[in-house]
């Protein structure tokens, strides 16, 4: 199976008296190469669908059908005194069940991912002495050595330089060029204009829609609260 199959799944977390929350519920089929942005502000629930998806939290109802999962977590989540050459290498560890360590092959792909993402420099530096920008490329070369083919990223864009959020951007697209779905959480309208789909979570709401029409100035209003004259990405009216 390589597609992602939502029937009903309502994600959320039960709480106690009363203090959890649950999204509505989200009937989708999402197809290999395909990149999904999913917005909505703070709180609305976005890493609790993507660790949902990733298998990490159970849906309160519902089903997922999906291939093998992988979760990035957001930038300053994983600290690690690692090599940048091991942390990626160490996507590879799964396939290594009866051995205590990594093989010399899983640090030649690891390389070669680094290289891939023009990082390779940064192989023997240690990976929590790199900028925020250094080591969300780190993780997502580790993507590129495991052989999940759904790729759940939270965040990966924030606290990042334009450079940088251009290097991130451009790694996503080789990850969904290669047929892997990508969700990608994120704050940065212009990564979600450029998008094939945008899902919208806010109060009562998840919408699954082109970019053009997630991202028109009504909507943006009604998500966040704010006013917008134009394309998140390049500014020109939407009409």
């Amino acid at each position: 199976m390589s597609d992602l199959h939502l029937e009903g799944l309502v994600a959320g977390r039960p709480g106690r008296s009363g203090k959890g929350f649950r999204l509505p519920p989200l009937d989708q089929t999402i197809r290999p190469g395909e990149i999904i942005a999913l917005i909505g502000p703070n709180g609305a629930g976005k890493t609790t669908l993507l660790k949902t998806l990733a298998g990490l939290l159970a849906p309160l109802s519902g089903s997922v059908a999906r291939p093998r999962a992988a979760y990035l977590p957001p930038p300053g989540a994983v600290g690690a005194g690692f090599t940048a050459l091991h942390v990626t290498a160490l996507g590879r560890a799964h396939l290594r069940r009866w051995s205590s360590g990594l093989a010399p092959a899983d640090m030649e792909a690891a390389r070669a991912a680094l290289d891939r993402l023009e990082v390779g420099d940064l192989a023997d530096r240690p990976f929590d002495r790199l900028s925020s920008g250094q080591q969300q490329l780190v993780l997502i070369a580790r993507l590129f050595v495991q052989d999940a083919r759904l790729c759940l990223l939270d965040e990966s864009l924030a606290l990042l330089d334009p450079a940088h959020a251009r290097a991130v951007e451009a790694a996503i697209r080789s990850l969904a060029a290669e047929g892997r779905i990508v969700i990608a959480s994120t704050h940065h309208l212009p990564f979600a204009a450029r998008a094939d789909r945008v899902l919208a979570l806010g109060p009562d709401q998840a919408e699954m829609a082109a970019p053009r029409h997630a991202l028109a100035p009504d909507r943006i209003r009604a998500l966040f609260g704010v006013e917008v004259d134009g394309c998140p990405c390049c500014g020109h009216p939407l009409s």
